[in-house]
Parts: structure tokens; sequence; C-alpha cells
């Protein structure tokens, strides 16, 4: 199995405090604040419960059903495999990537659990392991330079150790960080006092060269946003690969219907051709029989002159006016008739009839035309109404260039 050359842990001291440590054979040293890393974490918010084999998203939930945490969380769900979850809280986890930047906290990358270490170590340790006694004990892993006596003697300079407690009696392992110069087995009695175990209680000692030999075995919790328990990032590279799929499968459908496509535009462009031909045709044969054409495409005067008969009313005048396909028809008429003598003097005032002018507002429309609104003069002596009617269009003026 791989061993590492170096591994990066965070801790939760007894002083309260978030330490980082770069970790070698040559023992722990602090870690610099401006390097980024990927640590293996001792802290208090973490969890560890024995489970049946579970999913991703059940594990979550199991996890917080124990009331084990209040919050969502993210997990490494080993159930299937050693029958353990391990669960961390996400705004704990959040915060160990954000940092601090007025304190010069590292910005960790990813976070692994350090429970899950501590069993790996064990696992390592077989039947040197206490784990199987049933009975409570503490693990610790005394982080010191080679040649430290670290067992029985104080020593010169302090040392990280990080000391678990694990067992059937405790529902959560405990989990004690330190840096001290005490021997390990004073280390260990107050891990065990601490716990209120008894200081005859088994306990398993690890240094740096077993965590190196342990830390390949441990996975980090998802540093990433999850859908059931998969990575976003995995979802999108699937839908990738599906739309691939979809594509490769729909190419000769695709193929097909593009050329169906350009069939119908080479038809249409043909028959847009044929009326083309046609039209110059019947556009030649026209110009070759210049007075039907005139009769053809000629306003008709007695239509015209028909229509203008069917809007006069009684005392009113009617004009015309053709413009194009449209003709304009004013009815006019006004409301009082003035005569002037040769001294330029009006005689008395002749009314039009209140009939005659309501038989022109009353007017309708003929068939084909629209009647607008009225308009008087500026003496308001005279109104006309003005209706508009379309001349019929020749069939044959179409044909003409334009």
């Amino acid at each position: 199995a791989p061993i590492a050359s170096e591994v990066c842990l965070s801790t939760w001291l007894t002083s309260k405090t978030l330490a980082h440590w770069r970790v070698t054979a040559d023992g722990a040293a602090p870690l610099s604040r401006a390097r980024a890393a990927r640590v293996i974490a001792f802290h208090p918010e973490e969890r560890r419960v024995a489970s049946a084999p579970r999913s991703i998203e059940a594990a979550k939930s199991f996890v917080i059903r124990e009331g084990l945490s209040i919050e969502r969380v993210r997990v490494v769900n080993r159930s299937r495999e050693d029958g353990l979850i391990y669960a961390a809280p996400v705004g704990y986890l959040e915060s160990l990537s954000a940092g601090d930047a007025v304190t010069g906290a590292v910005g960790i990358e990813a976070a692994a659990p350090g429970l899950m270490l501590v069993d790996r170590l064990l696992a390592r340790a077989g039947d040197a392991s206490p784990a199987s006694s049933g009975r409570p004990f503490a693990a610790l892993i005394d982080l010191c330079a080679p040649e430290d006596q670290a067992s029985d003697a104080r020593l010169k300079r302090e040392r990280l150790v990080i000391g678990v407690v694990l067992g059937d009696a405790l529902a959560q392992p405990a989990v004690v960080c330190s840096v001290t110069d005490e021997p390990v087995k004073d280390i260990a009695r107050l891990v065990l006092y601490e716990q209120k175990l008894a200081d005859d209680s088994p306990w398993v000692l690890f240094d740096a060269a077993d965590l190196l030999a342990a830390a390949p075995e441990v996975r980090f919790y998802p540093g990433e946003p999850e859908w059931s328990g998969i990575p976003t990032r995995r979802l999108g590279q699937g839908v990738l690969a599906a739309s691939a799929l979809l594509a490769l499968g729909g190419a000769a459908h695709a193929f097909e219907t593009l050329h169906r496509i350009r069939t119908a535009e080479a038809s249409l462009n043909q028959a847009r051709q044929r009326i083309d031909e046609t039209q110059r045709e019947i556009g030649a044969m026209m110009r070759s029989r210049p007075s039907a054409l005139a009769a053809e495409v000629s306003l008709d005067p007695g239509a015209l002159l028909d229509r203008a008969a069917s809007l006069w009313r009684e005392g009113s005048r009617v004009s015309v006016q053709t413009r194009g396909p449209a003709a304009e028809y004013t009815v006019s008429i006004a409301f009082s008739q003035a005569r002037m003598n040769f001294q330029n003097r009006p005689s008395a005032w002749a009314v039009t009839e209140r009939a005659q002018v309501a038989a022109v507002l009353s007017i309708d429309p003929p068939p084909g035309c629209t009647r607008s609104g009225l308009r008087a003069t500026g003496a308001l002596n005279e109104v006309s109404l003005v209706v508009s009617c379309e001349n019929p269009d020749s069939a044959l003026a179409r044909f003409l260039p334009r």
C-alpha cells in the first residue's frame, strides 16, 4: 500500500483554537498560513456512527434522526464496507474552506474525518489493538520527532498529541488534541480520566510513521453540492455523456429530416420559377394586344357614375376622386343658400330643408365601400360626407410590370 510523504491535519486544541499541522516522518509542525491544503480534521463537530448499509441520502437522514446533528451534514459513507458512517455539519466544513483573512488562517480545500483515520490505524494494528476487548479504550497518536523518547520521559520540546476514546459505552467518540511535553503515559491517563474511565483501561499508541501509512486509506467529505448523494459535477458529466449518446442515436434521423427539407425547398423553387415564366408569357401576350389591355386595366366610368348617382340626395352635390385602386366620393349639402343682388348685399336666407340634410347624413355606403367622418366648412354653413370605395382590380393587371 502507498505511504504518504506528508499529511496535513486540522485540530481543535484544548485551548479552544483551531490549528493546522504538516506531518512528516519527523513529526508535526505548524502549517504555513499562506498554504491551502487537504486536511484530516479532528474536531468536536465530527460524528461517527455504526450503521447497516445505506445510500448517501439515507446515511444523512440517519445521522440527523439519531440526534447527532441538527443541521445539514456531509457524510463519508462506509456503511457497506465497515458498517460506519462519518458525518460533519455543512457549516463547519464551509468554515474550514473559507479560512480567516483577519488571522491568516489557512483556507482548506477539502477535509477528511479524523475518526476514520483512527479506525484505519486500529484496523492496521489488528490483534495489537484493544478494539476487540469490548471495553472502552484510548487511541493516542503521538506526533513527535523520532529521536524523542515520548513514552517514558518529559520532552524538551512540545509536540502534538491526539487522543481518541472509543468503546461500546460511549455514544460518540471523545477527541482530545493537545500540544504538550508530558510523557505519553501521563497523557493517556488524563484522556481516560476526562472520560471517567479507570486508569487501567487499555490504550494503544501510534506515531507519525503509522499515520503516514494509514492516511492514503482515508476518504474526504464531498467538497461540492450534491443531488441525491451524487456530486453535481458528476451529474453534469453524466448529462453530457447522455446528450452525446442521444445526438449519435438521432444523427441518422436528423440527416434524413435535413434531406427531406432540402428536397422540399428545391421543389418550391421550381414551382416559383414556373409561375414567373407563366406570368412573363401572359404579359407578353397582353402587350401584343394593347386595345384589349387598355379596356381591361382602365377605369370604368359607367361604374363610377352609377355609384355617384346612388350616393346623390336632393339638394346635395357629389364629387369623386380616383386614386389608383380606390375612389373617394364626397357628398356635400349646404345648411342655407343666399342670393346676392347687384349691390352685393345679401338677400333673405333660403334655409335647406332638414329632411334633405338628414338624408345626406344617413347615407349607407354601398357594398365594398366604407363611410368616414363628417367634414364641415370653416363658416359651418356646409357639411360633407366622405365615402371610400375600392375599384375592382383587374385580373390581368398583376401580370404587368410595375
